[in-house]
């Protein structure tokens, strides 16, 4: 990233987060759908575009996390001279050790400051925007043990010679000591970490090299750099590079949840490209040795725009090879968002029309891994003109110290860390989601939610599935967040969340589906948000407006729903009825879902008497069904579709709720019959 002065933007209170509760769907028999439907899709490259594993396009809309792993000295304070003209991470602990901090003081400072930049409800706060990814800026000496690590911040201390620390590196390499020990790395704890909270709100998350052994150019912040350029300068710091990413592809190489491999951010000043070319052959060659697919993101000289020799064409083993620009506009450089514009020479990657030139030459996707430090304007401009000629974005960056509003989503209050020590408990705290203050008009210029942005342009998702409501005519039902169904309540009172097992009243049948719209019928009534105004109803005989809903598929499987007053039902806690009324998704606004097998005999039940019903279906050991007068003796006998009987109990001084052990059946459709002094009802299952 090349180091802006910030414009200002306004303050707002933050939004409620979305919760992220994970609910595992059942099995949908009649639509096929097998349980890895719902395992996330590995992204790959088909000519121009971006797909997931349905062949979906994708487009990658998200947000930097920079200053966490690696701090860019602008990022720590606005406007710091550092150190002999170095805004570097590397100077910032200088200036800790400056102040009589020992290095156990700085590094037990850096780890605390690890574990608070991110957390997932930072994750939430950005999938709850709409964004679908991440970018995680790494820096190298995070993948060397901290014993390795104290060496090279000795060289910053003063007590040791950068000369003795490439010896160092050089001895460790040899020696098959480096990335060598991923339990000891905390790089990888990092990325561990963010591929879960991200997993868990169905983003993805690029893994970018951002300042990379021996520093990739002359801009020593981005790097964190010693000495400017000796990654080309020095072979060691280039078979490191190597090594490291062989580490890196060992690990993840069949992780869906990583999108794409950021193999050398921004290579700036560089003499020539030939160099980098060949260090980007020797990665790509690298990460396919592991058995590594992912897609591989080329970035040019010039940080990331100049591509001259490094055109697919010069590439072995160009699949999957994704081309990224990274675009500002500054004093000096002015550029503007206009689809059309063009600049320079073809291979000069900035301008949207060269862009869209390039794609179109090469037949290769093209992504914008780094936007941002403009007006809010400027960048909602830039971002939904990327978009409408089908290229991602990932702004630059999410949140950074300041006194004021910045073009970053939110912002930081002082102190800041190059302050003195007096000031860096208070920095730990400050730099908490929960105590950050958001940046209100870079968030509404950018939050895909809020501007129509759509990163799946042909209705997929995150696990490859299409986000489609159920087909007309089929039954399903619903669970809230409590673990109790949806129920209709008969249309006699307002519908609430509350019951143990699904039946009649339970179930409800896809009346009406369009995309994503539907309406929900049960026992010939539809149900109403009622607008929002009051408690859900299911007693209205005809469509008046209030019984349509938008079938919104999450990540995980689940699903929420929301009306055409745009709030979204909830289930609530199951002890008040459910309305329709929440402006965001919460934990109380998902549901697990799933679709009742046809010809099902659902047992009904007086009001005020506990549901009848049965579950798992289909079945793959014990089956719990619900009698539908709260417990009684009976019999429970199995038939085979044939009509045979193949099992058979009889059962004295049951529960309301029973298990029964089937696993000794053949897989199949059977017919289940309960009997007693007041019971006679049936109803089908299938066995795994």
């Amino acid at each position: 990233m090349r180091r802006f002065l910030s414009l200002s933007s306004v303050p707002a209170p933050l939004v409620a987060l979305r919760g992220t509760l994970r609910l595992l769907a059942l099995l949908l028999v009649l639509l096929g759908c097998p349980t890895s439907a719902f395992a996330q899709s590995f992204l790959h490259a088909t000519g121009p575009k971006i797909l997931n594993a349905n062949n979906q396009e994708v487009l990658l809309n998200g947000v930097n996390l920079g200053g966490w792993a690696l701090q860019e000295g602008y990022i720590v304070k606005p406007t710091w001279a550092g150190i002999n003209g170095k805004q570097t991470q590397g100077t910032v602990k200088q200036t800790l050790y400056n102040a009589g901090m020992t290095d156990a003081a700085v590094e037990t400072f850096y780890q605390g400051y690890r574990d608070n930049f991110i957390t997932k409800p930072d994750i939430d706060y950005l999938a709850a925007r709409g964004f679908n990814c991440v970018r995680l800026p790494l820096h190298y000496d995070l993948f060397l043990t901290p014993a390795q690590r104290a060496v090279r911040n000795n060289v910053m201390r003063g007590t040791t010679t950068y000369e003795s620390y490439v010896s160092a590196l050089t001895g460790w390499y040899n020696g098959n000591q480096l990335f060598a020990d991923p339990a000891n790395l905390e790089a990888f704890r990092l990325i561990d970490n963010t591929l879960a909270w991200c997993a868990a709100n169905g983003m993805y998350v690029i893994l970018d090299l951002h300042a990379a052994p021996g520093s990739q150019g002359t801009d020593v912040n981005i790097a964190d750099a010693l000495q400017p350029l000796d990654l080309w300068n020095r072979a060691i710091y280039r078979d490191m590079t190597v090594r490291l990413w062989e580490a890196v592809a060992a690990r993840y190489k069949n992780d869906a949840r990583v999108a794409m491999y950021d193999l050398l951010n921004e290579p700036n000043n560089v003499p020539s490209n030939p160099p980098i070319h060949d260090l980007l052959q020797r990665l790509i060659t690298a990460v396919r040795a592991q058995g590594d697919n992912h897609l591989l993101l080329i970035e040019g000289n010039g940080y990331g725009n100049d591509f001259n020799y490094l055109e697919p064409f010069t590439f072995a083993n160009a699949p999957n090879l994704v081309y990224n620009s990274h675009r500002y506009s500054a004093a000096g450089y002015l550029m503007d968002n206009n689809v059309s514009s063009t600049e320079g020479g073809p291979n000069s990657l900035r301008f949207i029309g060269n862009l869209q030139n390039f794609r179109a030459r090469y037949s290769v996707p093209i992504w914008v891994g780094e936007t941002g430090e403009n007006t809010a304007g400027w960048m909602h401009e830039a971002a939904t003109s990327l978009n409408s000629v089908g290229i991602g974005w990932c702004h630059w960056t999410y949140k950074r110290f300041d006194t004021g509003p910045n073009a970053a989503l939110s912002r930081i209050t002082p102190p800041f860390i190059v302050d003195g020590p007096g000031g860096l408990a208070q920095v730990l705290e400050n730099i908490k989601f929960a105590n950050c203050v958001p940046n209100p008009s870079v968030v509404n210029a950018l939050a895909p939610n809020q501007n129509g942005i759509v990163n799946y342009p042909a209705g997929g998702n995150y696990n490859g599935t299409t986000g489609a409501a159920p087909p007309v005519g089929s039954t399903v039902w619903l669970r809230g967040a409590n673990g109790k169904y949806a129920s209709g309540e008969n249309g006699a009172q307002p519908m609430t969340c509350a019951r143990a097992a699904y039946g009649a009243w339970e179930v409800f049948l896809v009346a009406a589906a369009s995309g994503s719209k539907v309406t929900l019928q049960n026992q010939g009534k539809y149900v109403s948000s009622e607008n929002g105004t009051g408690p859900m109803t299911c007693g209205r005989p005809s469509i008046s407006g209030g019984e349509v809903f938008e079938w919104l598929g999450n990540a995980d499987g689940t699903v929420s729903l929301r009306g055409t007053n745009g709030k979204y039902v909830s289930s609530g806690d199951g002890t008040q009825p459910m309305t329709c009324a929440s402006a965001t998704i919460t934990s109380t606004e998902v549901f697990g879902f799933g679709l009742v097998p046809a010809g099902t005999v659902l047992a009904g039940r007086a009001a005020g008497a506990a549901a009848a019903g049965f579950y798992p279906n289909p079945v793959a050991g014990r089956l719990t069904y619900q009698l539908p007068a709260g417990g009684q003796a009976h019999r429970l006998t199995v038939l085979d579709a044939a009509g045979r009987q193949v099992f058979s109990r009889a059962y004295d001084n049951t529960g309301a709720q029973n298990t029964v052990d089937l696993s000794g059946l053949k897989s199949g459709f059977y017919l289940v019959h309960l009997t007693g002094a007041a019971l006679d009802t049936s109803f089908k299952i299938s066995k795994q």
